[in-house]
């Protein structure tokens, strides 16, 4: 056993054969996975865009119609009139902020500290809020030119610019993009109505799917 231990050779590995396992991406490879990385990329960009445009919009209108839920929800538990404002006047106006609070005095506008605030929600830049173009559903009239909703203690809503709880006050929220959301407001219950203006028939549909980028 001893001699055939002997005669087997102990040759070392060669190199090639020491680094077959380790061998790495060969430059062709390399400008294959970097072509493939860039066609994934450009395929992805308008999808990525298109969701951007959609999910900025929609969750700016989430928000603003989250405001009126909890200025009303104020008003009702904390018996007094409470007053949400949309827009600083009658125009359109680039991002801004809304603004609820208790109104004691019924004026239409905040006096602290003794008139405390419910809640600020700012509109992200590039975001319009603007009056219903054919002024159907004017919002309510607050101090100066202001307009907003007002929530009275027993939570019936003054939507409208009649100043009674009949009717919708409602505005626009639209991006750059020139897509349109209309929220209304009922007056009474304070119900929240989302449409999307369809450029197709220039109507505004209860569905929100008519978007351009």
């Amino acid at each position: 056993m001893l001699r055939m231990m002997k005669k087997l050779p102990t040759e070392p590995l060669s190199p090639c054969r020491a680094c077959r396992g380790e061998r790495g991406f060969t430059l062709v490879e390399m400008l294959v996975v970097v072509a493939i990385l860039g066609m994934v990329v450009v395929i992805s960009i308008p999808s990525l865009r298109r969701s951007m445009v959609r999910s900025e919009l929609l969750g700016e209108t989430q928000m603003l119609s989250q405001a009126v839920s909890v200025a009303r929800i104020n008003a009702i538990k904390q018996g007094r009139r409470v007053t949400l404002k949309f827009l600083d006047d009658n125009a359109t106006q680039n991002s801004g902020m809304v603004h609820a609070w208790v109104d004691e005095n019924g004026d239409g506008a905040p006096n602290p500290p003794a008139e405390i605030d419910i809640g600020r929600w700012m509109v992200t830049k590039g975001i319009l809020l603007s009056p219903d173009p054919d002024n159907a559903n004017e919002l309510a009239g607050l101090a100066g030119t202001t307009l907003g909703v007002v929530f009275l203690p027993n939570g019936n809503t003054i939507a409208n610019v009649g100043g009674t709880v009949v009717g919708v006050g409602g505005f626009v929220v639209s991006d750059y993009a020139s897509n349109q959301i209309l929220i209304t407001v009922q007056g009474g219950s304070g119900t929240v109505r989302r449409q999307m203006w369809n450029p197709e028939t220039s109507q505004w549909s209860d569905e929100i799917r008519f978007w351009r980028y």
